[in-house]
Protein backbone atom coordinates (compact mmCIF):
# COMPACT_ATOMS: atom_id res chain seq x y z
CA UNK A 1 0.00 0.00 0.00
CA UNK A 2 1.45 3.57 -1.01
CA UNK A 3 2.34 5.95 1.46
CA UNK A 4 -0.72 8.21 0.35
CA UNK A 5 -3.46 5.71 0.46
CA UNK A 6 -2.38 4.54 4.38
CA UNK A 7 -2.79 8.11 5.07
CA UNK A 8 -6.22 8.50 3.31
CA UNK A 9 -6.47 5.37 5.95
CA UNK A 10 -5.38 6.59 8.43
CA UNK A 11 -6.92 10.12 8.45
CA UNK A 12 -10.51 8.62 8.16
CA UNK A 13 -9.84 6.29 11.54
CA UNK A 14 -8.77 9.01 13.57
CA UNK A 15 -11.81 11.21 12.23
CA UNK A 16 -15.23 11.46 14.14
CA UNK A 17 -17.61 8.92 13.18
CA UNK A 18 -20.81 10.88 13.17
CA UNK A 19 -21.80 13.92 11.03
CA UNK A 20 -24.72 16.09 10.75
CA UNK A 21 -26.65 15.86 7.32
CA UNK A 22 -30.04 16.60 6.30
CA UNK A 23 -32.49 13.82 5.52
CA UNK A 24 -35.84 13.96 4.51
CA UNK A 25 -38.30 10.95 4.58
CA UNK A 26 -41.53 11.76 2.79
CA UNK A 27 -42.08 14.13 0.17
CA UNK A 28 -43.29 17.40 0.98
CA UNK A 29 -41.65 20.83 1.32
CA UNK A 30 -38.81 21.91 3.38
CA UNK A 31 -40.51 21.25 6.74
CA UNK A 32 -39.61 18.04 5.80
CA UNK A 33 -35.89 18.07 5.68
CA UNK A 34 -34.46 16.71 9.42
CA UNK A 35 -30.96 17.70 10.57
CA UNK A 36 -29.84 14.21 12.12
CA UNK A 37 -26.62 13.35 12.95
CA UNK A 38 -25.54 9.88 11.07
CA UNK A 39 -22.70 8.01 10.48
CA UNK A 40 -20.08 9.73 8.47
CA UNK A 41 -19.61 7.81 5.15
CA UNK A 42 -17.10 5.39 4.10
CA UNK A 43 -15.61 5.68 0.70
CA UNK A 44 -15.82 2.37 -1.13
CA UNK A 45 -13.02 1.54 -3.49
CA UNK A 46 -13.11 4.44 -6.40
CA UNK A 47 -14.99 6.90 -4.30
CA UNK A 48 -13.48 9.99 -2.44
CA UNK A 49 -14.93 11.25 0.81
CA UNK A 50 -15.17 15.24 0.99
CA UNK A 51 -15.90 17.78 3.95
CA UNK A 52 -18.46 20.15 1.57
CA UNK A 53 -17.09 23.70 2.15
CA UNK A 54 -19.98 25.01 0.02
CA UNK A 55 -23.07 23.49 -1.76
CA UNK A 56 -25.47 24.93 -4.47
CA UNK A 57 -29.08 24.82 -4.93
CA UNK A 58 -30.94 23.40 -8.48
CA UNK A 59 -34.23 22.83 -9.50
CA UNK A 60 -34.12 19.17 -8.90
CA UNK A 61 -33.58 19.32 -5.21
CA UNK A 62 -37.05 20.55 -4.67
CA UNK A 63 -38.40 18.43 -7.36
CA UNK A 64 -37.00 15.51 -5.32
CA UNK A 65 -37.80 17.22 -2.52
CA UNK A 66 -41.67 17.28 -3.19
CA UNK A 67 -41.54 14.20 -5.71
CA UNK A 68 -42.87 16.06 -8.48
CA UNK A 69 -42.96 15.38 -11.42
CA UNK A 70 -44.48 11.76 -10.73
CA UNK A 71 -41.36 10.39 -13.28
CA UNK A 72 -39.20 11.48 -10.17
CA UNK A 73 -41.09 9.10 -7.96
CA UNK A 74 -41.13 6.66 -10.50
CA UNK A 75 -37.02 6.63 -9.89
CA UNK A 76 -36.92 7.36 -6.44
CA UNK A 77 -39.60 5.82 -4.72
CA UNK A 78 -43.43 5.84 -5.07
CA UNK A 79 -44.78 6.26 -1.63
CA UNK A 80 -41.82 7.80 -0.10
CA UNK A 81 -38.31 8.14 -1.12
CA UNK A 82 -35.84 5.17 -1.40
CA UNK A 83 -32.70 7.07 -0.47
CA UNK A 84 -32.74 10.20 2.32
CA UNK A 85 -30.07 11.91 1.44
CA UNK A 86 -30.79 15.58 -1.32
CA UNK A 87 -28.12 17.89 -2.46
CA UNK A 88 -25.90 17.72 -5.77
CA UNK A 89 -23.13 20.60 -6.30
CA UNK A 90 -20.35 20.94 -3.75
CA UNK A 91 -16.79 22.09 -3.63
CA UNK A 92 -14.65 20.73 -0.67
CA UNK A 93 -11.98 19.45 0.64
CA UNK A 94 -10.62 15.68 0.38
CA UNK A 95 -10.75 13.82 4.17
CA UNK A 96 -10.10 10.07 2.35
CA UNK A 97 -9.95 8.60 -0.83
CA UNK A 98 -10.58 4.42 -1.70
CA UNK A 99 -8.48 1.81 -2.12
CA UNK A 100 -8.58 2.19 -6.33
CA UNK A 101 -8.82 5.85 -5.87
CA UNK A 102 -6.12 7.45 -8.39
CA UNK A 103 -6.81 11.28 -9.62
CA UNK A 104 -6.95 12.53 -5.66
CA UNK A 105 -5.20 12.56 -2.03
CA UNK A 106 -5.90 14.21 0.72
CA UNK A 107 -6.12 17.96 1.43
CA UNK A 108 -7.21 18.63 -2.41
CA UNK A 109 -9.48 21.00 -3.01
CA UNK A 110 -12.38 19.50 -5.26
CA UNK A 111 -15.48 20.23 -7.03
CA UNK A 112 -18.16 18.26 -8.71
CA UNK A 113 -21.48 16.48 -7.56
CA UNK A 114 -22.42 13.92 -5.17
CA UNK A 115 -25.02 11.24 -6.44
CA UNK A 116 -27.00 12.49 -3.57
CA UNK A 117 -25.79 13.98 -0.26
CA UNK A 118 -24.25 17.37 -0.22
CA UNK A 119 -26.49 18.74 2.00
CA UNK A 120 -24.08 17.59 5.20
CA UNK A 121 -20.70 18.10 6.32
CA UNK A 122 -19.36 15.42 4.56
CA UNK A 123 -20.27 13.46 1.29
CA UNK A 124 -18.72 10.43 -0.67
CA UNK A 125 -18.82 10.59 -4.43
CA UNK A 126 -17.13 8.97 -7.21
CA UNK A 127 -13.67 10.22 -7.94
CA UNK A 128 -15.12 10.78 -11.56
CA UNK A 129 -17.66 13.08 -10.88
CA UNK A 130 -14.85 15.81 -9.23
CA UNK A 131 -12.13 17.69 -10.51
CA UNK A 132 -9.58 20.05 -8.75
CA UNK A 133 -10.44 23.26 -7.37
CA UNK A 134 -7.90 25.52 -8.32
CA UNK A 135 -7.05 28.25 -5.95
CA UNK A 136 -8.23 31.26 -8.18
CA UNK A 137 -11.81 29.61 -7.86
CA UNK A 138 -13.39 29.94 -4.35
CA UNK A 139 -15.34 26.91 -3.02
CA UNK A 140 -19.00 29.26 -3.45
CA UNK A 141 -17.89 29.77 -6.81
CA UNK A 142 -17.04 26.55 -7.80
CA UNK A 143 -20.11 24.57 -5.77
CA UNK A 144 -22.35 26.97 -7.83
CA UNK A 145 -20.61 25.96 -11.47
CA UNK A 146 -21.34 21.63 -12.09
CA UNK A 147 -24.79 21.07 -12.89
CA UNK A 148 -26.26 24.75 -13.78
CA UNK A 149 -22.84 25.68 -15.85
CA UNK A 150 -22.55 21.85 -17.37
CA UNK A 151 -26.31 22.09 -18.72
CA UNK A 152 -26.08 25.47 -20.09
CA UNK A 153 -22.47 24.83 -22.57
CA UNK A 154 -24.24 20.98 -23.25
CA UNK A 155 -27.40 23.58 -24.85
CA UNK A 156 -25.56 26.42 -26.21
CA UNK A 157 -22.67 24.63 -27.18
CA UNK A 158 -23.15 20.77 -28.38
CA UNK A 159 -27.08 21.61 -28.99
CA UNK A 160 -27.51 24.80 -30.46
CA UNK A 161 -24.16 25.13 -31.70
CA UNK A 162 -24.57 28.56 -31.41
CA UNK A 163 -22.72 30.95 -34.10
CA UNK A 164 -21.43 34.43 -34.36
CA UNK A 165 -24.50 36.90 -35.65
CA UNK A 166 -26.99 34.34 -34.63
CA UNK A 167 -30.16 35.53 -33.21
CA UNK A 168 -30.62 33.49 -29.91
CA UNK A 169 -33.79 33.76 -27.71
CA UNK A 170 -33.12 32.86 -23.63
CA UNK A 171 -36.21 32.30 -21.07
CA UNK A 172 -35.86 32.20 -17.77
CA UNK A 173 -32.50 34.58 -18.42
CA UNK A 174 -31.69 35.36 -14.92
CA UNK A 175 -32.15 31.49 -13.52
CA UNK A 176 -29.44 29.11 -12.17
CA UNK A 177 -28.83 27.86 -15.63
CA UNK A 178 -30.27 30.61 -17.74
CA UNK A 179 -27.56 33.42 -16.39
CA UNK A 180 -25.05 30.71 -17.63
CA UNK A 181 -26.76 30.21 -21.62
CA UNK A 182 -26.81 33.79 -21.43
CA UNK A 183 -22.93 34.49 -20.48
CA UNK A 184 -22.05 31.66 -23.36
CA UNK A 185 -24.48 32.66 -26.17
CA UNK A 186 -22.60 36.19 -25.64
CA UNK A 187 -19.35 35.12 -25.53
CA UNK A 188 -20.39 32.67 -28.59
CA UNK A 189 -20.88 36.26 -31.14
CA UNK A 190 -25.15 35.75 -31.29
CA UNK A 191 -27.23 38.65 -30.63
CA UNK A 192 -28.91 37.73 -27.29
CA UNK A 193 -32.41 38.48 -26.15
CA UNK A 194 -33.91 37.73 -22.68
CA UNK A 195 -37.56 37.34 -21.64
CA UNK A 196 -37.59 37.90 -17.77
CA UNK A 197 -39.54 40.02 -15.40
CA UNK A 198 -39.28 43.31 -14.08
CA UNK A 199 -37.05 43.28 -11.33
CA UNK A 200 -34.62 41.27 -13.38
CA UNK A 201 -34.26 43.37 -16.44
CA UNK A 202 -31.15 45.54 -15.35
CA UNK A 203 -29.61 41.40 -14.08
CA UNK A 204 -30.17 40.46 -17.87
CA UNK A 205 -28.58 43.54 -19.40
CA UNK A 206 -25.45 42.82 -17.32
CA UNK A 207 -25.71 39.51 -18.38
CA UNK A 208 -25.07 40.45 -22.07
CA UNK A 209 -28.40 41.04 -23.12
CA UNK A 210 -28.46 42.40 -26.62
CA UNK A 211 -32.24 43.25 -26.02
CA UNK A 212 -34.92 42.21 -22.95
CA UNK A 213 -38.53 41.20 -22.77
CA UNK A 214 -40.18 41.92 -19.44
CA UNK A 215 -42.84 39.29 -19.97
CA UNK A 216 -45.07 41.03 -17.65
CA UNK A 217 -45.51 44.09 -20.58
CA UNK A 218 -44.99 42.33 -23.77
CA UNK A 219 -45.08 39.23 -25.26
CA UNK A 220 -42.08 38.24 -26.88
CA UNK A 221 -44.22 35.53 -29.28
CA UNK A 222 -46.42 38.23 -30.69
CA UNK A 223 -43.39 40.42 -31.56
CA UNK A 224 -42.20 39.89 -34.60
CA UNK A 225 -38.64 38.99 -34.17
CA UNK A 226 -37.09 35.70 -35.81
CA UNK A 227 -34.88 33.70 -33.57
CA UNK A 228 -32.34 31.18 -35.16
CA UNK A 229 -31.94 29.39 -31.32
CA UNK A 230 -34.75 29.34 -28.34
CA UNK A 231 -33.50 28.31 -24.92
CA UNK A 232 -36.00 27.45 -23.12
CA UNK A 233 -35.24 27.53 -18.77
CA UNK A 234 -38.99 27.54 -17.54
CA UNK A 235 -41.53 26.48 -19.26
CA UNK A 236 -43.99 28.41 -18.35
CA UNK A 237 -46.15 28.24 -21.75
CA UNK A 238 -46.30 25.83 -24.70
CA UNK A 239 -43.42 25.24 -26.16
CA UNK A 240 -45.27 25.62 -29.34
CA UNK A 241 -45.77 29.05 -28.93
CA UNK A 242 -41.86 29.48 -29.87
CA UNK A 243 -42.79 28.32 -33.35
CA UNK A 244 -43.76 32.12 -33.70
CA UNK A 245 -40.54 33.70 -33.46
CA UNK A 246 -38.73 30.87 -35.02
CA UNK A 247 -36.63 30.99 -37.91
CA UNK A 248 -38.63 28.61 -40.55
CA UNK A 249 -35.81 27.51 -42.75
CA UNK A 250 -33.68 26.49 -39.69
CA UNK A 251 -34.00 26.72 -35.98
CA UNK A 252 -33.32 24.97 -32.61
CA UNK A 253 -36.03 24.87 -29.61
CA UNK A 254 -34.29 23.50 -26.91
CA UNK A 255 -36.63 22.82 -23.62
CA UNK A 256 -33.73 22.97 -20.93
CA UNK A 257 -36.11 22.89 -17.87
CA UNK A 258 -39.84 23.65 -16.70
CA UNK A 259 -42.32 22.74 -14.58
CA UNK A 260 -43.52 19.13 -14.61
CA UNK A 261 -47.24 19.48 -15.87
CA UNK A 262 -45.70 20.48 -18.89
CA UNK A 263 -42.50 18.96 -19.34
CA UNK A 264 -43.57 15.44 -19.19
CA UNK A 265 -45.75 15.51 -22.31
CA UNK A 266 -42.81 17.56 -23.76
CA UNK A 267 -40.99 14.38 -23.72
CA UNK A 268 -42.99 12.95 -26.20
CA UNK A 269 -44.39 15.38 -28.54
CA UNK A 270 -40.80 17.23 -29.11
CA UNK A 271 -39.32 14.34 -31.21
CA UNK A 272 -42.33 13.90 -33.33
CA UNK A 273 -42.86 17.62 -34.30
CA UNK A 274 -39.67 18.20 -35.60
CA UNK A 275 -39.46 14.62 -37.73
CA UNK A 276 -41.99 17.05 -40.07
CA UNK A 277 -39.84 20.48 -40.06
CA UNK A 278 -37.18 22.49 -40.11
CA UNK A 279 -37.68 23.57 -36.42
CA UNK A 280 -36.51 21.67 -34.32
CA UNK A 281 -37.50 21.04 -30.90
CA UNK A 282 -34.84 18.98 -28.94
CA UNK A 283 -34.50 18.00 -25.08
CA UNK A 284 -31.43 18.98 -23.63
CA UNK A 285 -30.07 15.52 -22.07
CA UNK A 286 -26.92 16.02 -19.31
CA UNK A 287 -25.10 13.92 -17.43
CA UNK A 288 -22.21 14.93 -15.63
CA UNK A 289 -18.31 13.90 -15.91
CA UNK A 290 -15.25 15.17 -15.46
CA UNK A 291 -14.79 16.23 -19.23
CA UNK A 292 -18.15 18.21 -18.26
CA UNK A 293 -16.53 20.16 -15.19
CA UNK A 294 -13.25 21.07 -16.84
CA UNK A 295 -15.25 22.57 -19.17
CA UNK A 296 -17.25 24.45 -16.40
CA UNK A 297 -13.94 25.48 -15.27
CA UNK A 298 -12.55 26.28 -18.31
CA UNK A 299 -15.33 28.70 -19.30
CA UNK A 300 -14.68 30.41 -15.89
CA UNK A 301 -10.84 30.65 -16.21
CA UNK A 302 -11.29 31.83 -19.83
CA UNK A 303 -13.51 34.49 -18.41
CA UNK A 304 -16.84 33.46 -20.65
CA UNK A 305 -19.00 32.97 -17.83
CA UNK A 306 -18.92 34.13 -13.99
CA UNK A 307 -21.18 32.38 -11.49
CA UNK A 308 -24.27 34.51 -10.44
CA UNK A 309 -24.58 34.21 -6.66
CA UNK A 310 -27.64 35.67 -5.65
CA UNK A 311 -27.70 34.21 -2.13
CA UNK A 312 -25.49 32.63 0.84
CA UNK A 313 -26.96 30.66 3.48
CA UNK A 314 -25.31 28.52 6.28
CA UNK A 315 -25.45 25.01 6.95
CA UNK A 316 -28.38 24.91 9.70
CA UNK A 317 -30.70 27.78 6.75
CA UNK A 318 -30.35 25.06 4.31
CA UNK A 319 -34.21 24.37 4.80
CA UNK A 320 -34.87 28.24 4.58
CA UNK A 321 -32.42 28.37 1.04
CA UNK A 322 -34.75 25.32 -0.10
CA UNK A 323 -37.71 27.51 0.49
CA UNK A 324 -36.45 30.72 -1.16
CA UNK A 325 -35.12 28.29 -4.45
CA UNK A 326 -37.93 26.86 -4.40
CA UNK A 327 -39.93 30.25 -4.87
CA UNK A 328 -38.64 30.78 -8.26
CA UNK A 329 -37.61 34.06 -9.71
CA UNK A 330 -34.02 33.50 -8.30
CA UNK A 331 -31.25 35.83 -9.66
CA UNK A 332 -28.66 33.51 -10.39
CA UNK A 333 -27.56 30.64 -7.69
CA UNK A 334 -28.34 29.86 -4.00
CA UNK A 335 -25.61 28.82 -2.46
CA UNK A 336 -24.52 27.19 1.33
CA UNK A 337 -21.03 27.58 3.09
CA UNK A 338 -20.79 25.53 5.48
Amino acid sequence: MSVGLRRSFTNLSKMAKKMQAYHYYKYGGPEEMILKEVDMPVPMDKEVLVKVEAASFNAMDWRLLRGDPWLVRLAMGLRKPAKPQLGSDLAGTVVAVGKKVTQFKVDDHVFGTARLGAFAEYACTPEDRLIIKPKSTSFEEAAALPIACGTAIKAAVDYANIQPGEKVLVIGACGGVGSFCMQLAKSLGAHVTAVCRTANVDMAKSLGADEVFDYTKEDVCKSGKVFDSVLDNGLFRSMFDYKAVMNPEGSTYLLIGGSGDKFVPALFQAPLVSMFSKMKFRIVNFELTQTELQRCLGSVESGKVKPAICKRYKFNEIPAAMAYAEKGHVQGKVVVNM
